[in-house]
């Protein structure tokens, strides 16, 4: 195992190496900049090339290293404001290996709020994509482009899932409860906790398996999900809050722009911009289904929600004028039996106890976000809300 790391280590040092020169807030632009899309958008043609470069990934033990990696600073990059800046430059390196493999190669993300009702039903947890739950007593994966992997780290076991609920998790959290995160937190040390306390754990938990882990990125949706996250900071970013970095280190110190990221030697204010420096990357605007959704959501809040709670919930959009005679689109959601898309809206379903401590999390804190939470639920449910997913 000491072999592994280091020579792995030794590689991703140098990787590193390209990219640690000190950015500043007018760092030079990208000369090219690739999008990130969403997984369901990927033609047959693009998602064969991403399972063939995960595939030697895995071959040339880059999922274990990534796994060490992670387990080995967990401490350091949860419960505190290093959580997204860790993650984007993480992520962004897991990128960069498989773009050695295949320069058309992009991480795509999985925008998991479309399937926040009935995550089991989700067309990603199918086996012409990621695999669905684990079977037998190790919860084996046997499907999707991870099926039947022996994964290296901590120790040879095969690919593991265990779906929280008996195999039919929870819904989790809705686009628009994410949504009104990125209109109501105006600093990092608020957006963060709503965030990492609500969508990014609920997701580990309920898709189980080594995704429960420390280890988590032995599991392919990791970067899926962390790349959906890193998608979500960036809206918020764009909402004015570009360089908004505050809130508490690991270490308990004010963290700050100049701050290194865990792990790297490199300030966070260099990975704070997509688009410069190394972060070459973006986000699609508006990718069809995407769009459908955005505008389907919008016009049902103004639409469907008296003015002071528009304005509680969602102030930007509550500025906006009302749009009449717009009709929100078909439900983008696959509906199980005896839940349908465009009902009342259910509960999110909340960390457990384990996974509270797991990350020493504050009690307190996490019961705040999830007050906050069923709060929402109450008020769309008061108000005749009907979600258009």
């Amino acid at each position: 195992m000491k072999l592994f790391v280091s020579t792995l280590a030794a590689a991703v040092f140098g990787l590193s190496a390209l990219n640690t020169a000190d950015a500043q807030q007018n760092q030079p632009a990208c000369s090219s900049v690739y999008t990130r899309p969403e997984l369901l958008s990927l033609t047959p043609a693009q998602w064969t090339n991403t399972r063939n470069v995960l595939s030697a990934m895995q071959r040339d033990g880059w999922f274990g290293w990534f796994a060490y990696l992670h387990n080995q600073w967990f401490s350091q990059i949860h419960g505190n404001s290093q959580f997204f800046p860790f993650h984007r430059r993480f992520v962004h390196d897991w990128e960069s290996v498989g773009r050695r493999y295949s320069g058309s190669f992009v991480q795509p993300y999985w925008d998991e709020m479309r399937d926040y009702r009935v995550p089991a039903a989700s067309q990603v947890l199918t086996s012409n994509w990621v695999g669905g739950n684990g079977q037998g007593a190790n919860r084996c994966v046997t499907n999707g482009n991870q099926g039947g992997w022996t994964m290296s780290f901590p120790s040879n076991h095969c690919f593991s899932r265990n779906f929280g609920n008996n195999g039919n998790p929870t819904s989790w959290y809705s686009p628009e409860y994410i949504q009104s995160f990125i209109q109501r937190d105006t600093t990092m040390a608020q957006f963060r906790p709503d965030i990492e306390y609500s969508l990014h754990g609920v997701v580990h938990i309920n898709i189980g398996g080594d995704m429960l882990q420390g280890y988590s990125p032995n599991d392919w949706i990791f970067m899926l999900h962390h790349t959906n996250i890193d998608r979500l900071w960036w809206q918020w970013q764009l909402n004015n809050r570009m360089w908004t970095m505050d809130g508490p280190n690991f270490d308990n110190s004010a963290i700050s722009l100049d701050t290194n990221i865990a792990y790297y030697n490199q300030p966070i204010r260099s990975v704070m911009q997509l688009g410069y420096g190394s972060m070459c990357y973006q986000y699609a605007s508006n990718p069809i289904r995407r769009r459908a959704l955005d505008s389907g959501l919008e016009s049902a809040l103004i639409n469907s929600l008296p003015k002071d709670v528009l304005s509680a919930w969602f102030p930007d959009t509550a500025k906006k004028p009302a749009i009449v005679a717009l009709r929100p689109p078909p439900p983008l959601a696959s509906a199980a039996p005896g839940v349908s898309s465009g009902s009342g809206m259910p509960y999110p379903a909340k960390l457990t106890q384990q996974w509270i401590q797991m990350h020493k999390y504050n009690k307190a804190d996490v019961d705040k976000v999830e007050s906050d939470a069923r709060k929402f639920v109450d008020a769309m449910n008061k108000a005749g809300y009907r979600s258009p997913v």
